[in-house]
């Protein structure tokens, strides 16, 4: 199965806020980002998983509309849920508590979130179920931090090796299940 994991949008947030599961708005940018995505997928796409957060389900909706495939929203499809963190400014936290989890963000939890490993969990069962369906070619469309954990998954390597990942607003990464 082919699957192609699309990163949402540029969000209209300001620089250095930690935003995570927060709803955001997209930048005025974003029919110009959505057509350049639509332009670079392959044809044939049979479905489209979301993220149930509006700046991933603008652009699902979009896809659908233009692809004439089904939308699923899905929760395990969110960002890594920050906590107390979310909608603050990462200066604004509370250095010693970012420093742990910097220094461990795999399997340190934020306060009242999630760590990166929690993440990748729902990533997994997310996968897993996939894997037991007849789809050649989908659409993902999800966060960076998501996107990176299923490029680990599917691939083998490290949540921690995951964070060399490269992954833009509006980017295609293409895994294989």
């Amino acid at each position: 199965m082919e699957i192609y994991l699309i990163r949402h949008t540029t969000p209209d947030v300001v620089k250095g806020v930690c935003y995570g599961q927060s709803e955001v708005p997209l930048k005025n940018t974003f029919e110009e980002e959505a057509e350049k995505i639509l332009q670079n997928l392959p044809e044939n796409i049979e479905i489209i998983y979301s993220s149930p957060l509006s700046r991933c389900l603008r652009f699902a909706d979009f896809l659908s509309s233009r692809l004439s495939v089904p939308v699923v929203k899905d929760e395990r499809l969110k960002e890594l849920n920050f906590g107390k963190w979310e909608m603050k400014k990462w200066d604004e936290i509370n250095p010693v508590q970012l420093q742990q989890w910097m220094d461990d963000y795999v399997s340190v939890r934020c306060p009242d979130g999630e760590s990166y490993r929690d993440l990748a969990e729902r990533a997994n069962t997310f996968l897993s179920q996939l894997r037991s369906k007849n789809f050649i070619r989908i659409a993902v469309i999800g966060h960076n931090g998501l996107i990176k954990a299923m490029h680990s998954i599917a691939n083998g390597n490290s949540l921690k090796a995951s964070m060399e990942i490269s992954c833009s607003y509006g980017e295609i990464i293409k895994i294989i299940l």
